[in-house]
């Protein structure tokens, strides 16, 4: 995660949450599950880890 420090002192996050999951090697896409990385989920397909889209 990148953070770029705000106003106040405090962090803040910079740009969207990924909306989906992708799979890099086969191009398998399934929505992000709230609370779960997509790193750490596989793809059904090809076993890759996906990433954030």
């Amino acid at each position: 995660m990148q953070y770029e420090p705000s106003p106040g002192g405090g962090r803040r996050r910079r740009g969207a949450p990924p909306t989906a999951c992708v799979c890099p090697s086969c191009g398998y896409e399934t929505e992000k599950v709230a609370g779960v990385p997509c790193r750490s989920m596989t793809c059904p397909k090809c076993g890759s880890p996906l990433v954030g889209k």
